[in-house]
């Protein structure tokens, strides 16, 4: 099973995030998407978010900054952790790798988005959901939607 992580960088006042325009996967390719990428063996969910940030941005946001919000699970392929964080380094962030690094408006959100940022990014936004423990999700097979 791989294991994942994406996050949301928000300005303090909530008026900008920071997404990055993917390459990779092929599915992906061309969309906007949270940064983030492969939680490494013997790596905590968080050290990855923190690491693949500043990796993908050049800006380094602890650890304990970045709130896990949401777990999206699709049984035998992949486990996914969702985090977003609130800083005015957002307004520093860089395109560091191939991949272009962009600072994005929350009201103006692109059509051209990873689907499930259209209620990730209003849910990470809710300042009366409570986190505390994050949100399950587990995804269904492309089979059983189809049938």
């Amino acid at each position: 099973m791989k294991k994942y992580v994406t996050g949301f960088l928000f300005s303090k006042d909530a008026t900008h995030v920071v997404l990055i325009k993917k390459l990779n996967p092929k599915w992906q390719q061309g969309l906007l998407n949270g940064v983030g990428g492969k939680i490494e063996k013997n790596e905590l969910s968080c050290d990855a978010m923190a690491r693949e940030f500043e990796e993908e941005t050049g800006v380094f946001i602890a650890r304990e900054q970045w709130m896990c919000y949401v777990k999206i699970y699709r049984p035998n392929y992949y486990e996914l952790d969702v985090y977003y964080a609130y800083s005015d380094l957002a307004y520093e962030v860089k395109t560091v790798e191939k991949e272009e690094v962009c600072l994005v408006e929350t009201n103006k959100i692109p059509d051209a988005i990873v689907p499930n940022l259209r209620w990730l990014i209003p849910l990470a936004l809710d300042k009366q959901a409570d986190f505390s423990n994050p949100i399950v999700m587990n995804e269904i097979s492309e089979e059983r939607v189809l049938a």
